[in-house]
């Protein structure tokens, strides 16, 4: 195998579909409602009992047996000429045959202290002691609603709040969901600083706290960065060792015999993906899969390039791993102005930009994507922009991700 892994860059297009595709989805586990949320659902949800269980009243109102007035009385079994109070989704008592709406329905409390309920004619709304529902009306007869075994929902389905609230209707406590995956982050070079401000010839970490938040806003476990020593053995022993489904590292991701970190990958016997990408910024990004089958993205150590590298791998990457096939729309803009030119003619150029809902569509205002105020126009950014070879002058339209690289349709506006 290469030390440099595969021959050749991949474009931007080319490198998204590798890592779209580098990854099976994670196996299903059982999980409980509280921390289901976020997740995808990895079997269908469906019915443990009939629903409902048991004939139940439709509406609140009263159960009745027999012909009216109905006297009024707390049973569990029912006799002709009696009532009992019920609500909607209780079960009914034994030979109830209609329940009779409350709106529908004259309470009277007669002189034997006895209380009787009576039906109202349906078009004078006149009590009427002859008055009574049809048979069965206002019954919702067991398993009428679902039967045990129902679908609710299908399986790949995202676990929303919703989706809880229906579970737990229905009784469940736990359901099955992909596993999320967890994603752990290396970040190469001892000299960078992890508090305060440049200082002394070294610059700030600007990647350890971004990076697993970037993959917990798509549904990953992103554990606390860990700083990697620069000792090839032990970088070694951090890269080996790691319990996570993909690594991610920050820096060391430039072709040279310097780099540590491809040093690493080829004493693993690691396989490459992707080595390079023809884009602006984050050429320098990599995917390999290591011998056990786990990923590792390598990032480039710019800030903004290690941005682009995220958006362009790890955002597949990570939505292959929970089964969610995401949107397959993208929504479109209109430049207002030139973006700033890529780096090499046939670079994709991915451009932070701000929206703008208009009558004649959305138009998006590129930011500086590159350097230190490329930074500041990622922070900013509504979208990102896809800019392909040749494109990004004024009146282009052009292709938005969001910024965490996901194929929306409906994007923020303003």
């Amino acid at each position: 195998m290469s030390t440099y892994g595969l021959e050749g860059v991949l474009s931007w297009a080319q490198a998204r579909h590798v890592a779209a595709t580098a990854a099976r989805p994670l196996p299903a586990t059982p999980a409980r409602l509280d921390e289901a949320v976020g997740s995808t659902l990895a079997r269908d949800l469906v019915t443990v009992i009939d629903d409902p269980p048991v004939d139940s009243a439709a509406v609140s109102g009263f159960a009745l047996c027999g012909e009216g007035p109905w006297r009024v009385g707390e049973h569990d079994v029912l006799t002709p000429g009696w009532a009992a109070p019920v609500e909607a989704r209780a079960p009914l008592p034994r030979h109830a045959d209609a329940v009779l709406a409350r709106d529908d329905a004259v309470v009277e409390r007669r002189g034997d202290g006895t209380t009787v309920v009576l039906a109202v004619d349906p078009l004078s709304r006149v009590p009427d002691e002859a008055a009574r529902p049809h048979l069965g009306e206002g019954i919702a007869r067991q398993a009428s609603i679902a039967p045990a075994g129902h679908v609710l929902l299908p399986m790949g389905r995202a676990v929303t709040p919703a989706v809880v609230s229906l579970a737990a209707a229905r009784g469940l406590d736990a359901i099955d969901i992909v596993r999320p995956p967890v994603v752990g982050t290396l970040v190469l070079g001892s000299t960078l600083l992890k508090h305060g401000p440049p200082r002394n010839g070294h610059v700030r970490d600007a990647l350890g706290d971004a990076v697993p938040a970037f993959v917990g806003a798509l549904g990953a476990r992103g554990n606390p960065a860990v700083r990697a020593p620069d000792r090839l053995d032990l970088l070694t022993q951090e890269i080996d060792d790691a319990d996570v489904d993909v690594l991610i590292t920050t820096g060391s991701t430039a072709p040279g015999p310097d780099s540590h970190l491809r040093a690493v990958l080829r004493d693993l016997n690691a396989r490459w993906l992707v080595d390079g990408v023809s884009v602006t910024p984050g050429a320098q990004m990599l995917l390999a899969r290591l011998v056990d089958g786990r990923l590792l993205v390598g990032l480039p150590g710019d800030p903004v390039a290690a941005l682009a590298a995220l958006v362009t791998l790890v955002s597949p990457l990570i939505r292959a791993l929970r089964d969610d096939p995401g949107v397959e729309r993208r929504r479109s803009a209109v430049l207002l102005d030139d973006a700033e030119p890529a780096d090499y003619a046939d670079d994709t150029a991915l451009v932070p930009v701000s929206l703008d809902s208009t009558p004649a569509g959305t138009q998006a205002r590129p930011y500086a994507m590159t350097g230190p105020q490329g930074q500041v126009g990622w922070a900013r950014a509504d979208a990102i922009a896809i800019v392909p070879p040749g494109a990004g002058y004024r009146g282009d339209v052009v292709e938005l991700l969001d910024p965490y690289g996901r194929d929306l349709a409906d994007l923020p506006r303003h």
